[in-house]
Order: structure tokens, then C-alpha cells, then sequence
């Protein structure tokens, strides 16, 4: 009955910290692809008031249309630089600090978001979707790194899966939080982009009470006693130590 008891609390602890990790996670990577659909032709607007009161000049349809696919875009680029520091911090920092660490361009891109329309400037939103593609690039880069070490043989490929369940459900959700009657309204828009930190800010309470890759803390920091500790907390048994 122990034996039982104590599996079926390591299976709750494997489950959370599963919906922790991705809810910063991968969950952002859709997440922040569907919410740039709705606000479209205000953020055009915006555009072009933008260089009617600095410069004067009223931009003509293509050439708003090239910003506005820049700012798109480049949400892309970010997502390449993500992926390539992301292996390098997963050694330094280990893959659950990484995850967190990694809110930093998150929460960075989300404060360039909401301030860019009150500071007048579309350069800001540019430079929030660079911060928010290096999030996503970390993370779906870590994220299936960090299930595949923690969880146990019979379930690793069910939990490395689920990754991509939680960028299909960011997908439904940002389309669902860009409605006009919710944050896809003109007057809107800036909060609706920056939305994105209320994941972020879920993960950052949560996932430091899970344990850290038991694989990142045997192989890179050569601490098998911490590693014990988290196979017993993720697997429910005693581990040999031998």
C-alpha cells in the first residue's frame, strides 16, 4: 500500500511539473504565433501614424505591409538564435534553470510590448517579437530535453509528446484571448501581445518546487546524491546508490 501511495504521488509530481515546464514552455511557442492574427490592421495603423507624426509622411499599403511582415518574421529569427544558445545554457545552468532563466527574454519582450504604444514606437514591438522568439526557441529546444531525462522509460515517449499537444493548445488559446471581446479590440492590442507573461509568470512559481533532470545532475554536475533524491521524488522507489 505504501509502495502504491508513494507511486501514485510520484506520477502527480511527473504530471505538474509536466504542465508546469510547458505552460512556459512550448505552450508559448503557439501560443505566440496565433495571437499576432487578430490584431493585424490596428498594429497597421499604428504603423503608419507612427511615421505620419514623426516624419510627416503617409506610408503607402506595401510599405506597411513589409513592416508589418517584419514584425511577424522576425519572431522567426529569434526562434534560430534561441535554439542555438539554447544548448549551451542547459549545460551551464541545467534544464529546470534554464526554463526559468529563460523567462528573462519573455518577460522582457512582454514590458517592450505593452509600452510600445504609449511610447509611440513600432521599433518596440519589433524587438519584443526578437525577445519572445528567443523563448521559444529555448524552450522547445529544453523542454523535451528536460521530459525526456525525467520521466521513466514506459512513459518518456507519451511525455516527450506531449510537448507538441501544448503548442497546439497555445495555438487554440491565443486565438481564443485575440477575440475583440476579450484583448483582440483596437484598444487592446499592446495588452493582448503582451499576455504572454501571464504563462510565464505561472512557470516561475511553479517549476522550482520540481526536481531538476536527474541525467543533468549524474553526467554534468557529478552530484549522485541529488540525483537519487530526484529519481526517488519522479519515480515513487528506493534507488540503489551502488
Amino acid at each position: 500500500m505504501e509502495h502504491t501511495d508513494a507511486q501514485k504521488s510520484s506520477s502527480l509530481i511527473l504530471v505538474l511539473m509536466v504542465a508546469s515546464a510547458a505552460i512556459g514552455g512550448t505552450l508559448q511557442y503557439g501560443y505566440n504565433l496565433a495571437i499576432m492574427n487578430s490584431p493585424t490592421t490596428f498594429i497597421q495603423t499604428f504603423i503608419n501614424e507612427t511615421f505620419l507624426e514623426r516624419w510627416d509622411m503617409q506610408l503607402q499599403d506595401y510599405q506597411v505591409t513589409l513592416v508589418w511582415t517584419i514584425i511577424v518574421s522576425i519572431f522567426s529569427l529569434g526562434g534560430l538564435a534561441g535554439a542555438l544558445i539554447a544548448g549551451p545554457m542547459t549545460i551551464r545552468f541545467g534544464r529546470k534553470k534554464c526554463l526559468l532563466l529563460n523567462n528573462i527574454f519573455l518577460m522582457s519582450g512582454a514590458l517592450f510590448a505593452v509600452t510600445s504604444r504609449a511610447a509611440k514606437s513600432f521599433e518596440m514591438i519589433i524587438i519584443s517579437r526578437v525577445l519572445v522568439g528567443i523563448n521559444a526557441g529555448v524552450s522547445m529546444n529544453v523542454q523535451p530535453m528536460y521530459f525526456g531525462e525525467s520521466a521513466p522509460k514506459h512513459l518518456r515517449g507519451a511525455i516527450s509528446l506531449s510537448s507538441a499537444v501544448f503548442t497546439a493548445f497555445g495555438v487554440v488559446l491565443g486565438q481564443i484571448v485575440g477575440l475583440r471581446e476579450i484583448l483582440g479590440s483596437e484598444w487592446c492590442w499592446q495588452y493582448l501581445l503582451a499576455s504572454n507573461a501571464i504563462p510565464g509568470f505561472i512557470q516561475l512559481l511553479t517549476l522550482p518546487w520540481f526536481p531538476e533532470s536527474p541525467r543533468y545532475l549524474l553526467i554534468d554536475r557529478g552530484d549522485k546524491e541529488a540525483c537519487i533524491n530526484a529519481l526517488r521524488r519522479l519515480r515513487g522507489c528506493e534507488v540503489q546508490s551502488s
